[in-house]
């Protein structure tokens, strides 16, 4: 067994103990190259992090400033009067209608399903009777 290295191995390990030369040269030099990597990343997605940021303050403001009052009145509401009532009952009938609405979605597409693969049948047939005559 020899101990010899390939050419490509040696090229690669060159590259390596260049870039670590530079790096310790840009330490020694007071420039940190992560501060070199951090500067070209903020450039870059500056625009996606400004978003991010106003999409989730928008949605902290929303839940403490609106959401948690509401909460927190509808706490002290009585629990047996007309309007708590009402909540209920629009609440039941919102999801009775979503559910018809997913229901008839359902069989609408099952009933498509079911007359596409029926017209396919049927033009099958067809071709075979359009064949039949031709043959008389």
């Amino acid at each position: 067994m020899t101990n010899e290295t390939s050419p490509e191995t040696n090229a690669f390990l060159a590259d390596v103990a260049d870039k670590l030369e530079s790096a310790a040269s840009n330490l020694e030099a007071g420039v940190g190259a992560t501060s070199a990597a951090i500067g070209g990343w903020t450039s870059k997605y500056a625009n996606a992090n400004f978003a991010s940021k106003l999409a989730y303050t928008a949605c902290y403001a929303f839940s403490y400033g609106v959401c948690f009052p509401i909460f927190v009145a509808c706490h002290y509401v009585p629990k047996n009067n007309s309007l708590v009532d009402g909540l209920m009952d629009g609440g039941a009938s919102a999801n009775a209608s979503v559910d018809q609405f997913i229901e008839r979605a359902t069989t609408g597409r099952r009933v498509r399903k079911e007359q596409d693969s029926m017209s396919s049948e049927y033009s099958e047939i067809a071709e075979d009777g359009a064949g039949a005559l031709e043959l008389t």
